[in-house]
């Protein structure tokens, strides 16, 4: 990967955005945050315009400039997937949840779920957003940083991460939810505005000055597997994508409906995620729904997740499209990956016998740059080599073959992940990759900040208030708060280090594994509680504890004893699907075979009641344009004119 090049006008841009956050981050910062409610909840305060902006800007982070540019670029356009259905997700939240949320005044999920179950539901979930703030969300985001400045400046990547670790929590730790959301309206249109011209500009460069609809058509082309050097990626990819599945298999790039062995996004991903996952991102994990329940009443909230619809729906086109032209780009080819004498050394020291070092002509480019890119692999492809000469038995070969297509995957993976930045090395003028470096630290600050905040939350008020201090004062519990901050901020760091020091796998496919594995029991335990009055704790429990321990055997199965699990069980998200169903039939079991919940467990705030009044569209008596049923139905066209294209085109 080549260094990106920095002009003074780049730190022009730079600092004009480091200036303009300092100021409103101070301005919004002088009220003093000597109340919980205002510190964690912005006083319940948020206009619709800074709900959605916020939930947005605490949902990009490196993990989709880093890490879904990267599988867009392995995997094609299906990533795009989890952004599109969020608008279902986000339907539910917004005709169904929203109003009952707000009604039950709650800081935090999990004192929902004790509110609606019991206490053991609290410490558990709590215990699980907690390992997933550090692990999921803050981790991953902190080594995506390290990656920008390492490309940006050449700094040690470990250092990198603390630096962005400290810039980053700072307004979250000291300012509060109040500040962070204020400083998310700057993040959303930096984001948006820089975003979107890489992907112009990408486009415009593959039309080679023939303007963006060429460089759009060689896009396509590309994708779908045409020039030789795409088909021949796609050929040798295919068995780690579509699990089972051999070299030569079809794989169409350009299409969001996949085959149920897909490793990332099977169709089933469509049309389960919400229940397996959607439901607990979008309605009960605190890192989002914080801004919601911070939101000054039901119609800004709702309105502002109508704002949220919209931006997902346009998400893709500036985190998926640059992962496509990056593809069409070709940067894996031989002409771009020239062996030097200081890769045969290194080559040599990796292991290359005699008998390798005087058939090194073998080597090529491609091959170069792989071994000293995965520090192995010498073995691996002359074996190859052989095999593709006839030298090896059938079996021989065929073994010798998947190893250097495994090798080759796990290149590709790791190397996905600075695709983004080679691209913006590429094609971004001056003063414009100065603005792209402001958009990648507005999305680490901001979703930094997040996670740091609904830490903090978290830990204040469902294990420093439940079991250290039930009497603590508000100001005490602001000073415990920005103490977690602190806490969950360095933690996150030294797994952020490991990440860099130890890591081969795409980003994207790494925090999405992570979360489908946690989330299912809670989104299954979640969905039937708040519609069904007789579940109780004990079977909320018992169907938690259950399903986590059928998703650890699934992962033991995976891999410790592979030829017993079916082959459409190895894709993470089929998985999920099949932990909460068990989930589900678990709770209704043992909901039918014991008593109904109390009274209290399902009062006011605890169930939904589909009364009417709770789904009228309450800005009936405003002018269309501000009408929520008007443009959450506008988002909803837009999705499915969408999907349809790109089911039936390709």
């Amino acid at each position: 990967m080549s260094a990106i090049q920095i002009h003074s006008l780049d730190v022009l841009a730079f600092l004009l955005y480091i200036i303009v956050i300092i100021v409103v981050g101070i301005h919004v910062s002088r009220q003093k945050k000597t109340k919980a409610d205002d510190y964690f909840l912005a006083g319940r305060s948020l206009p619709w315009y800074i709900v959605g902006s916020s939930y947005i800007a605490a949902n990009i982070s490196t993990e989709h400039f880093i890490g879904l540019v990267g599988a867009a670029f392995i995997y094609g356009i299906c990533v795009a997937t989890g952004e599109w259905s969020s608008v279902i997700a986000f339907t539910f939240l917004i005709w169904l949840y929203i109003p009952f949320l707000m009604k039950s005044r709650v800081y935090t999920a999990p004192e929902f779920l004790e509110r609606r179950f019991n206490r053991t539901m609290r410490v558990y979930f709590t215990i699980v957003t907690l390992i997933l703030n550090v692990f999921g969300f803050l981790g991953p985001i902190l080594y995506g940083g390290g990656l920008v400045l390492d490309a940006l400046f050449g700094l040690n990547i470990n250092l990198a991460i603390i630096i962005i670790a400290l810039s980053s929590g700072f307004w979250a730790i000291w300012g509060g939810l109040r500040t962070i959301a204020s400083l998310d309206i700057i993040t959303i249109f930096i984001m948006g505005f820089g975003g979107l011209s890489v992907t112009l500009t990408g486009l415009n460069y593959l039309g080679d000055g023939a303007g963006i609809i060429v460089g759009l058509q060689k896009m396509l082309i590309s994708n779908q597997g045409l020039p030789q050097f795409a088909g021949d990626f796609i050929r040798e990819t295919v068995p780690h994508i579509l699990k089972g599945d051999k070299v030569e298999t079809p794989y169409a790039r350009l299409s969001v409906i996949q085959p149920l062995n897909h490793s990332t996004v099977p169709w089933t991903h469509w049309i389960l995620s919400f229940f397996y996952i959607g439901l607990w991102y979008t309605v009960i994990n605190q890192h989002m729904i914080q801004k919601v329940l911070a939101a000054r009443d039901i119609y800004h909230a709702r309105m502002g997740m109508v704002l949220a619809s919209a931006l997902k729906l346009f998400l893709p086109v500036i985190v998926v499209f640059p992962g496509l032209i990056f593809f069409a780009m070709n940067p894996l080819i031989p002409e771009q990956l020239n062996p030097n004498p200081e890769q045969v050394a290194l080559i040599e020291e990796l292991g290359l016998t005699d008998e390798l070092k005087q058939k090194s002509h073998i080597l090529n480019p491609s091959d170069a740059a792989l071994i000293v890119e995965m520090r192995e692999g010498p073995e691996v492809v002359y074996a190859a080599h052989q095999a593709r000469a006839g030298q090896l038995s059938e079996a021989t070969a065929s073994e010798a073959l998947e190893n250097l297509s495994k090798l080759r995957f796990d290149f590709a993976s790791k190397w996905s992940n600075k695709s983004y930045l080679q691209l913006v090395s590429d094609v971004m003028p001056p003063f414009w990759v100065g603005l792209i470096m402001a958009a990648l630290f507005a999305s680490i600050q901001s979703s930094v900040s997040s996670v740091i905040n609904s830490s903090s939350t978290v830990f204040t008020m469902d294990v420093y208030r439940l079991f250290i201090r039930p009497q603590a004062g508000e100001l005490q519990d602001v000073r415990v708060g920005r103490i977690t901050g602190t806490a969950v901020l360095a933690l996150s760091s030294i797994f952020a280090v490991f990440l860099a020091e130890f890591s081969r796998i795409n980003l994207f496919v790494f925090v999405q594994t992570l979360f489908v594995f946690f989330a299912p029991p809670f989104s299954a335990v979640f969905l039937v509680g708040s519609l069904w009055r007789r579940v109780r704790g004990k079977d909320a429990v018992v169907a938690s504890c259950l399903a986590f321990a059928f998703a650890v055997v699934l992962k033991i199965f995976e891999f410790a004893f592979p030829e017993f699990l079916p082959g459409f069980m190895f894709p993470f998200a089929n998985q999920g699907a099949a932990v909460w169903f068990v989930t589900l039939i678990v709770i209704i079991i043992s909901a039918l075979i014991t008593k109904p919940a109390s009274s209290k467990q399902t009062g006011e705030g605890l169930v939904v009641r589909f009364r009417k009044s709770d789904f009228v569209d309450i800005s009936n008596s405003r002018p269309m344009l501000q009408s929520i049923f008007f443009w959450w139905m506008v988002c909803i066209g837009a999705l499915f004119v969408t999907i349809g294209i790109l089911s039936l085109s390709f």
